[in-house]
């Protein structure tokens, strides 16, 4: 998703705008789909999760209309800040959905079989870990629209890949302390998109 033009998912969420079904499912649904992985749901359950976590939050009949790919654009949803953050209602209905999922299970081991403070800490867990890699997605995506190009590929070459700081240098012509100074500056940036996303 891009955030050149205009306002970060959750930014419009806190807002209270609307937000269309396009922008929420390109967004939310690695995370959704991750989310119901590290619950140990089948692929198979993962795609009905996504699409019953979908309906939910747009409270109408979208997917037995609809490719999810084709949905119109004037479908949207409008979430009320006065909810409370949005990261939490999303959790709970991802929860909710992911354990329906669980209790429709005929053949294999369910919930059923754990008890639900055990159940409910693992996906606590599994959720935190996987909210803190979706946030850092987008605060990279973010990241790429507020530095310059060149700035960009220093850090994520040498940051992110690894990549020895003179190869890194070398390959975009420039001086080692450059590079440097390229990942300092783009580590605070993303320290200060994370910390704004993280209040969302």
């Amino acid at each position: 998703m891009a955030f050149t033009t205009k306002k970060s998912l959750l930014a419009k969420v806190r807002s209270g705008d609307d937000i269309s079904w396009t922008e929420f499912y390109e967004t939310y649904r690695p995370l959704i789909f991750l989310v119901g992985k590290d619950c140990g749901l089948t692929p198979f359950e993962n795609e009905e999760l996504v699409q019953q976590v979908m309906s939910e939050i747009f409270q109408k009949d979208i997917l037995s209309r609809y490719n999810p790919d084709e949905v119109p654009k004037d479908i949207t949803f409008t979430y009320d800040p006065a909810k409370g953050r949005f990261r939490f209602f999303l959790k709970a209905i991802i929860r909710n959905q992911a354990f329906k999922l669980y209790h429709k299970r005929t053949n294999l081991v369910n919930l059923d079989d754990i008890p639900e403070e055990a159940a409910s800490e693992k996906f606590d867990a599994d959720w935190d870990e996987v909210w803190k890699k979706h946030i850092l997605t987008q605060a990279m995506e973010e990241l790429r629209s507020k530095v310059q190009a060149e700035t960009y590929s220093a850090f994520e070459m040498y940051a992110v890949q690894g990549r020895p700081v003179k190869d890194v240098a070398a390959f975009l012509n420039l001086s080692v302390n450059s590079v440097y100074v390229a990942k300092n500056r783009c580590i605070a940036t993303i320290r200060e998109i994370i910390k704004d996303l993280e209040k969302k």
